[in-house]
């Protein structure tokens, strides 16, 4: 379940098996084999800034749940996504026009040349809008960029690029007190000048190939990343005389390398063994800011960091297929981490004479570390028969600290999750009904949860989960498909000896969906999506929400024509939910309740796209 707050640039927040992975925390992503959280983000731990992703550019995505996979490292708790894009397409080219709800306009154009053995793929696409907050507004292009080629020897190699620019204009959290009493509009702003601006840059290549009898992938990246965000969570609540927005900047280069090697044994006696080895590397450097502003003018620096931080993993991987209905995955995998960090920072104390804070100002930091790890990986799935399989999956994942606390407190040590979980999928009716269900459970050492003074996350505990899961796909026809996903969840921090609620956690999520894809041309996809109550600080709980979103489409070899309508029912709810004090005016009392952003209302999209 993903949703996006303040403003169309900024990355999304997700929930996936059980967590609020905020900004990508707890989520491991990837383009093409290149990794795209951000480390120590000046925002949140694993920034995931998935808005520079062209739709239509993107081949297929891979969900996988938990921290099971050997090849999987850092940020891989609640699982990952590989997201894995087009080297090819039908058409010669395509140009496709939006035109939408609060004077939103877009333009897409895509080249296709060559084959599946050799060729280039091009789609660039810019879109602005109006936004359904005041202010809302935003401008975007991006740029994807393929070459692939297959050479007599069975070699691959696939260059990618993919630049992205944004600038986005926010309405940022509004109390919810003030937006029932009528006092701000729901899609209104305590604040106008808040803002999210992005850059990127990324160029990847891959070469795959037969080696030493087995198949041998390498990967080389870089990328650049610039974010800036101002916010404004609190108001009047820390400074009653400038406000309290807040500006993070962040800007960093990395780059690095993937490297596995797959090779299948076959035994007469035994079964057959596929091994994998891996070894990835990746380095970035960073320099970040968070400042103190006014109408986005600084008027103190709280914190400046510059830093180099390196992240290696070897890895290896056997699976073992034992039998015709036994198969076993075992993975191990060791991490080192290094921070190199220099700059200084705010620093506030208690002074026990006079039971005062004192701020120091501009506190020199400088740090060196060093960190390891090691994640252990198991699975075992049994075919009871042709059509149902149970399995059960152990693993431990982690996530590093940011670099910013580690100049703070010297010590580097990961966050470490460990997961398990036991589960079944039944296919039949010539595989047109699948069902699967799963009960899993998950243990994080620290749970680092939004914080609006710092706008990120800070450390709250350790946290305990465990979820139910059940999913079933139904295709009564060749050109029909049913689903309905049901995640059950209970989320609980563990601090000094008492459990509470994880905040912003729900214990309910369900999806239901009804999609047509008829040989005629014609198309449709009708999408429910719950998200169910929410526990959050100060013994505060926000209502659930069901929304319904509508695709009506019709293609043809020459044309085709969209129409996309969100929240078909018009109904009210709240994107983001957090529970903090706020003083919103200089004047006023403190408001103790919800601090919301507005889902999107009722909204029409139209496309029309034109095929060479």
């Amino acid at each position: 379940h993903i949703t996006q707050h303040t403003g169309g640039a900024k990355a999304h927040q997700i929930f996936l098996r059980g967590f609020d992975a905020e900004h990508g925390q707890d989520l491991a992503a990837t383009l093409d084999g290149i990794p795209l959280n951000e480390v120590s983000q000046v925002h949140g731990q694993g920034y995931l800034d998935l808005h520079f992703l062209i739709p239509e550019a993107i081949k297929r995505i891979k969900v996988l749940k938990g921290p099971y996979d050997a090849r999987l490292g850092n940020f891989s708790t609640a699982g990952s996504i590989d997201i894995q894009t087009l080297s090819t397409m039908n058409d010669t080219a395509r140009i496709k026009l939006g035109a939408g709800s609060f004077n939103s306009f877009s333009a897409l154009g895509e080249l296709s040349t060559g084959d599946d053995s050799r060729g280039l793929y091009l789609a660039v696409q810019a879109n602005t809008t109006d936004g359904f907050t005041k202010p809302g507004d935003l401008k975007a292009a991006r740029t994807f960029l393929k070459w692939h080629n297959t050479d007599s020897h069975g070699w691959t190699m696939d260059a990618v690029y993919a630049g992205y620019a944004a600038r986005s204009d926010a309405a940022d959290t509004l109390p919810l007190d003030w937006i029932n009493q009528g006092l701000v509009s729901r899609f209104g702003a305590m604040d106008d000048s808040d803002k999210v601006d992005a850059d990127r840059h990324l160029l990847g290549l891959t070469l795959t190939g037969p080696f030493q009898d087995g198949k041998l992938k390498i990967t080389g990246y870089y990328n650049f990343k610039r974010t800036k965000i101002f916010s404004d969570y609190t108001y009047y609540f820390f400074n009653d005389h400038y406000g309290d927005q807040l500006e993070q900047s962040d800007m960093r280069h990395y780059g690095g390398a993937n490297i596995a090697w797959t090779k299948a044994y076959s035994f007469e006696s035994s079964g057959d063994l596929i091994s994998e080895l891996g070894m990835q590397w990746r380095t970035d450097a960073v320099w970040q800011t968070q400042a103190n502003t006014v109408k986005r003018v600084r008027f103190n620096t709280m914190n400046h960091y510059r830093f180099l931080e390196h992240n290696m993993g070897i890895y290896a991987s056997e699976t073992w297929l034992a039998s015709d209905r036994w198969m076993f995955v075992g993975g191990l995998r060791y991490d080192a981490h290094v921070v190199d960090a220099h700059g200084f920072q705010d620093v506030k104390e208690l002074d026990i004479y006079t039971n005062m804070v004192v701020i120091h100002n501009d506190e020199p930091r400088d740090s060196l570390a060093f960190a390891n790890t090691v994640s252990p990986k198991i699975s075992a799935i049994y075919s009871i028969n042709e059509n149902w399989r149970l399995f059960a999956n152990f693993g431990r994942g982690f996530v590093t600290r940011p670099a910013r606390d580690q100049a703070n407190k010297k010590e580097l040590f990961p966050y470490g999750v460990t997961g398990a979980e036991i589960g079944s999928r039944w296919t039949g009716f010539d595989n047109t009904l699948s069902i699967s269900s799963a009960l899993w459970w998950a243990h994080k050492e620290r749970e680092l949860v939004f914080d609006s003074e710092f706008g990120g996350t800070v450390f709250r505990g350790q946290s305990h989960r465990i979820g139910l899961e059940l999913e079933t796909r139904w295709a009564p026809f060749s050109w029909m498909w049913l689903a309905t996903d049901v995640f059950l969840t209970r989320a609980r921090l563990e601090t000094e000896g008492s459990w509470q609620p994880i905040p912003n956690t729900p214990w309910l999520m369900m999806t239901n969906l009804v999609a047509i894809q008829h040989p005629s041309g014609i198309q449709a996809c009708v999408r429910g999506r719950l998200l169910g109550p929410r526990d959050h600080d100060m013994g505060l709980s926000s209502d659930p929400y069901y929304l319904i979103d509508v695709v009506l489409a019709w293609e043809t070899k020459r044309i085709g024509l969209h129409l996309e309508i969100e929240n078909i029912l018009n109904s009210v709810w709240y994107d983001s939910v957090f529970a903090y004090p706020v003083r919103p005016t200089p004047d006023s009392e403190i408001d103790r309740g919800l601090q919301v952003t507005p889902g999107t209302p009722f909204a029409v999209n139209f496309f029309v796209t034109i095929k060479i």
